[in-house]
């Protein structure tokens, strides 16, 4: 893993900022896939961040000094990586970088009890105060699942514990709405922008009658969903074209 710490690459892993801000969660992190040197989507990754930190009322540092990190971080990298950005409340930020690898094809989810409110003071701010996220996925892996989605306070499927949600139905692509509360993800975004995909809210029921479920994110893109509690999904050739058409197009400009 490389890290840098407010613009200074680290020797010592255990660098990191101690502050009261790290110890209570408060603030923000974008998580950017790198290919080689470059970072995918970094303008729109900081037009998020950018937002999220009006929303929360912190203070980002210049942008020409986070791009300068990340020049740093990514100079002599090959291969794909997962760059994490973290902004503290108190004015530290650091950057960690670590190899990406390929993963499961396929992954299983369950239902969350808990309901995510759709209008909190963090809803669709990607906030470090990541312990309710946490608890689920630790929560999913002990009953043999992989994650798990929440629902809202109006029963709305929202998203997972690490991602956004994507459903194929006879009426076509569609994503949970921001009204649900969801995390405006980057994939997400540019699957609306260029896949037609729709947003819309949705209950448990109608997300179990879909014919095909992805999970997407940064990291992972788009990635199948094969079960969720007790319902089995196939993978889906609308699907699979979907996969590969978004990645071809998402590398073919890699800051879109």
């Amino acid at each position: 893993m490389k890290l840098l710490v407010n613009g200074v690459l680290q020797d010592d892993h255990a660098k990191l900022p101690y502050s009261n801000s790290l110890l209570r969660g408060d603030g923000l992190f974008e998580t950017i896939l790198t290919i080689d040197q470059k970072p995918v989507a970094l303008d729109r990754h900081y037009a998020r961040l950018e937002k999220s930190a009006k929303q929360i009322q912190i203070t980002l540092p210049a942008r020409i000094d986070i791009e300068v990190g990340i020049e740093k971080v990514l100079a002599n990298v090959s291969g794909k990586s997962r760059l994490r950005l973290n902004v503290l409340a108190d004015g530290d930020w650091s950057i960690t970088l670590e190899p990406v690898s390929e993963g499961k094809e396929s992954v299983s989810l369950m239902k969350v009890n808990e309901p995510k409110i759709s209008n909190g003071a963090l809803s669709g701010v990607k906030s470090i105060s990541y312990g309710e996220s946490l608890l689920v996925v630790r929560r999913a892996i002990a009953t043999g699942f992989d994650d798990g989605i929440f629902l809202n306070e109006n029963s709305d499927v929202v998203e997972t514990a690490l991602s956004n949600l994507l459903i194929l139905t006879d009426d076509g692509w569609q994503t949970p709405a921001l009204s649900t509360g969801c995390l405006p993800g980057i994939t997400r975004e540019l699957l609306i922008k260029w896949f037609d995909v729709k947003e819309s809210e949705f209950d448990f029921d109608y997300l179990l009658s879909a014919k095909a479920v992805y999970v997407t994110s940064s990291i992972k893109l788009i990635q199948r969903v094969d079960k969720i509690e007790d319902r089995l999904f196939s993978k889906n050739l609308l699907g699979e074209e979907l996969i590969e058409n978004f990645k071809s197009k998402l590398f073919s400009n890699m800051n879109p």
